[in-house]
């Protein structure tokens, strides 16, 4: 009896441990996943301050047009607030390796398109910054402009100067230059505009660099490195544990294309990711895409701390990123992927001048909050990659408001504006639809 009575204690008891089990991830599937504890925003815990999210128009032969940067850089569309323009060294250089009647006769240092696009995103608020794919061939190891090769040291001078004189002439075509880098991608060589840096000629061009731009009248344009084609930072080590070149350093850069995401050590400058894109030959609209971008958009913000974000092509158009790729924030159509409205549902909120706070958060959303420190306006985004909705509740700590609206993009809408969602106390609740990016913007009741 004793053993028959062990032996059915232990399978009552496994049983038991069975239907707990089941009953506990039935719970967590649907009750805990779809009603996860709240979301704090702690308003007073600052994160980084905010530069903006942009795009390059780099090698466009034609202009935007106005509507098509009504959409892109201002938040009647998805509010882009920096542009990415490509320096080219001079005329010869232009037509060259360009095309011909695509390169501007002020001096040849930047494509026609490229500084149409420029204008009109200027004249929308946006600021530019500017790389140089490689310097001319006569300045360089292997005589040409492709191919890698590296700057001859006895050209410093002459290739800074010519870097500097794109900051007036752009100026004088009423485009202000925010920034200038050093070399685009210099850790790789290719069959494009391409020169190889080590981190110790970094280090050596940036006086001549930083000399010849106070000779122009241009002291107040940031010298940007290293911008390599990963996000890393090893070619600017050399720099910036030079205390007196680091002060002459405004911006650490890197592109998104590889490497693990992570903080950075920028050692008081800012620090922006300038060029990511998909990889992929073949056009992808989708949600799904879009929703890859969303995640990443989001560890770039939350875990490296970027002050700014920046994709590769503004578009696909003939005579523009030219492609049917999964380059741009257009098809060679025309028409936006959902990732443009991604993008946007960062890029419309968040403003240059905003930082980022503190969320406390451990469920299946992805979440970052900012504010505006002068207006008093603030915004909330949140990513739904699960494939059910998420009943979430957000509280409020730090700030006041009556309201949030919220704005989605999802298979079905992009970046659409939905009813007000009252604010109660403290706390709001909303159902975050599956597959979905949102944003809750909102102003404050009172200065804070």
């Amino acid at each position: 009896m004793g053993t028959r009575l062990v032996s059915w204690v232990i399978s009552v008891t496994t049983v038991l441990g069975l239907i707990l089990l089941f009953v506990s991830g039935w719970w967590l599937y649907n009750y805990g996943q779809r009603n996860p504890g709240t979301a704090t925003i702690n308003w007073n815990e600052l994160r980084q301050s905010m530069d903006g999210f942009g795009a390059s128009s780099a090698d466009f032969l034609d202009s935007l047009t106005p509507v098509q940067a009504d959409f892109f850089f201002t938040p009647a569309g998805i509010g882009l607030s920096i542009l990415r323009t490509q320096i080219i060294p001079d005329l010869a250089t232009c037509n060259a390796d360009f095309r011909e009647g695509g390169c501007s006769n002020s001096n040849g240092q930047v494509l026609n398109g490229e500084l149409g696009t420029a204008q009109l995103a200027v004249a929308r608020g946006a600021i530019v910054f500017s790389t140089p794919w490689s310097p001319p061939g006569a300045y360089k190891s292997n005589g040409s402009f492709k191919n890698g090769g590296y700057l001859l040291s006895s050209h410093y001078s002459d290739w800074a100067n010519e870097i500097a004189t794109y900051v007036p002439m752009m100026a004088n075509h009423g485009v202000p230059i925010y920034a200038v880098s050093v070399q685009n991608e210099p850790n790789l060589t290719t069959d494009y505009g391409s020169c190889a840096y080590t981190s110790q000629d970094i280090h050596d061009f940036i006086p001549f660099l930083y000399s010849a731009l106070h000779s122009v009248g241009a002291g107040s344009t940031k010298i940007m490195i290293a911008e390599e084609s990963t996000w890393a930072i090893d070619l600017t080590s050399t720099a910036m544990a030079d205390p007196k070149v680091a002060s002459e350093v405004g911006i650490i850069a890197a592109h998104g294309y590889g490497g693990k995401i992570k903080a950075l050590p920028a050692a008081g400058a800012r620090l922006w990711q300038t060029e990511d894109s998909s990889p992929s030959p073949t056009y992808d609209g989708s949600m799904a895409d879009a929703l890859a971008w969303a995640r990443k958009i989001h560890r770039f913000l939350a875990e490296a701390n970027v002050n700014a974000w920046v994709w590769w092509f503004l578009t696909d158009l003939p005579r523009q990123g030219e492609g049917t790729d999964n380059a741009a924030l257009t098809d060679i159509n025309g028409n936006f992927p959902k990732r443009a409205y991604v993008i946007g549902q960062w890029s419309k909120f968040v403003r240059p001048g905003w930082s980022r706070v503190g969320v406390s958060y451990s469920g299946p959303l992805l979440i970052t909050a900012f504010k505006d420190p002068n207006s008093h306006s603030f915004a909330i985004v949140a990513v739904n990659p699960s494939s059910h909705s998420i009943h979430q509740t957000f509280g409020l700590n730090g700030v006041s408001t009556n309201s949030v609206t919220p704005w989605i993009t999802s298979a079905s809408l992009s970046l659409v504006e939905q009813a007000a969602v009252p604010v109660s106390g403290t706390s709001f609740s909303y159902t975050i639809p599956a597959l979905s990016v949102i944003t809750f913007s909102g102003s404050t009741l009172e200065k804070e």
